[in-house]
């Protein structure tokens, strides 16, 4: 109780395991076994802690990394600090989430640096470093880590360099069985660090940090203590500071995803439905929007005049979602419109759910046909391959497909295979108004039809018309038989049958 007192008029630091060496002290909890100074000031704070940092070989717990000048930490502020972020991965699908976590913490935009983004010459200079090989967005992630390193660090004088490992992802989708990253694509940051650290650590030499949190999307509270254990000491956050800077990541995550990302695709496909025009779909993952990694294929549809959507960009409105689904929702195929039930089961991936329900979404609406991107060895791709197929193509909805996309690019066959596809839309896309016209010549012929018949019954009356007196009562205890015969007036000799 009198530490708590003393602590409450005076600045103490409680380090993170590691940073001060435990040697000496008498084990209690060894977590949470750590020294620390306690001052009068922050500044003596960070004096004192700058002295009893560093690497102790007595005490195995003790971190062999530098020790960072806190006193001018303490000058230059969290406005002048200056974070690097490699743009791969899903990076692409939680990008707006992490610039609005830093920045409503103080650190100004233009201090939060993406590396640019995926070419050919920006892979060449990075790709000599690690030795596994994956697909090839998760192998760009060493060239981007360099790019940050070797073209921008020289620049901006970057402080920390950014790689989050994202473990599961936020969902729109409903009745899944989880929401999980790729294991590649999560681990992917370990293995940058493990290039850029087995030989030398080049991070230490260039005076960067690299911080790789494990992070969840989906579960706040959760998300927020990872955060926190890596971000408290270089940021000098407080719990409530931190998870206040959660709820603006995801505020504008949502606020880029629902407002600006789906309300300027409804805005476009409405104009497709009114026009009688086409969009393309991709159906890919979030990195397949890099330039680099979808081999500019998405820039030649457009420069066909054909709208390209991402998958995270197709409206989910109401009105549009139930115009869709809802009869299969009422014949009980599927519980909602946002599940993929009823055409795959193993949904715990959650990009391959996404991609799943895309295909759907596409095979429904007439104005969309589908263009599927995948890389070479992508495993959760490989199962998805036929079923995506005949969800798109049992509608009768145009589909095609570039799999296995590596570093290589074929220019030329690319250009060949858009041009020929930009053929087939053009002429399907007359035979998809051809047919809008008929039908809507054929209803209206039906409509006239119709009125036609329905004329001469209003114009002319039945001369065997049964009138009944409306003021007509039947006396007490007549009851009418439902057998009984009655006659038309004027005609002894017709009957008929009625209640």
């Amino acid at each position: 109780r009198f530490l708590r007192i003393l602590a409450d008029r005076r600045n103490g630091v409680k380090p993170t395991v590691g940073l001060i060496s435990r040697y000496g002290l008498i084990a209690f909890a060894s977590s949470l076994d750590q020294a620390g100074p306690m001052t009068h000031t922050v500044e003596d704070a960070a004096l004192m802690l700058q002295v009893m940092c560093g690497h102790d070989e007595r005490d195995s717990t003790s971190a062999p990394r530098p020790v960072p000048d806190f006193a001018a930490a303490l000058k230059r502020g969290v406005k002048g600090l200056k974070i690097g972020i490699p743009r791969v991965l899903n990076l692409y699908s939680t990008g707006p989430f992490w610039t609005a976590y830093f920045e409503s913490l103080g650190v100004q935009p233009e201090n939060i640096i993406w590396s640019d983004f995926t070419s050919e010459q920006l892979y060449k200079e990075g790709c000599k470093r690690g030795a596994i090989d994956p697909c090839f967005p998760s192998k760009i992630g060493i060239p981007h880590t360099h790019n940050l390193l070797h073209v921008h660090h020289p620049k901006k004088k970057l402080d920390i360099i950014f790689f989050p490992m994202i473990d599961t992802l936020t969902t729109d989708l409903t009745h899944t069985q989880s929401n999980r990253a790729c294991p590649t694509v999560t681990a992917t940051p370990a293995s940058v660090k493990a290039a850029f650290t087995k030989e030398g650590d080049v991070f230490k030499e260039k005076g960067v940090r690299f911080v790789d949190t494990l992070v969840v999307m989906n579960d706040i509270p959760l998300l927020a203590r990872q955060m926190y254990q890596d971000w408290a000491d270089i940021l000098g956050l407080s719990e409530e500071e931190n998870l206040r800077a959660i709820l603006e990541g995801h505020k504008a995550l949502e606020q880029f995803t629902n407002v600006v990302l789906r309300g300027t695709a409804r805005e476009v496909l409405d104009k497709l439905e009114r026009e009688d025009k086409l969009g393309i779909v991709l159906l890919g993952r979030p990195y397949h929007n890099d330039p680099g990694v979808n081999h500019e294929i998405l820039d030649e549809f457009q420069k066909l005049g054909y709208p390209v959507f991402a998958q995270d960009s197709l409206p989910i409105d109401d009105d549009i979602i139930w115009r869709l689904f809802g009869e299969e929702v009422q014949r009980g195929e599927i519980p909602h419109p946002m599940a993929i039930t009823d055409v795959w089961k193993n949904s715990y991936s959650e990009n391959t759910s996404r991609k799943v329900w895309t295909a759907k979404y596409v095979a429904r609406h007439p104005n969309l046909v589908a263009l599927e991107l995948s890389s070479f060895k992508c495993g959760h791709d490989a199962p998805i391959y036929s079923v995506v197929e005949e969800i798109v193509e049992h509608s009768g909805t145009p589909y095609f497909c570039f799999k296995d996309i590596d570093e290589n690019k074929p220019t030329g066959s690319i250009k060949i295979r858009v041009e020929t596809i930009g053929y087939f839309l053009k002429r399907y896309r007359e035979d998809m108004v051809r047919q809008k016209a008929k039908k809507a010549e054929i209803e209206a012929r039906l409509r006239e039809y119709e009125k036609q018949l329905r004329q001469p019954r209003a114009a002319e009356k039945p001369e065997d018309e049964v009138e009944f007196d409306e003021a007509f009562v039947p006396p007490t205890g007549d009851v009418f038989e439902p057998e009984a015969t009655v006659r038309a007036a004027g005609d002894e000799g017709a009957a008929v049958s009625g209640d």
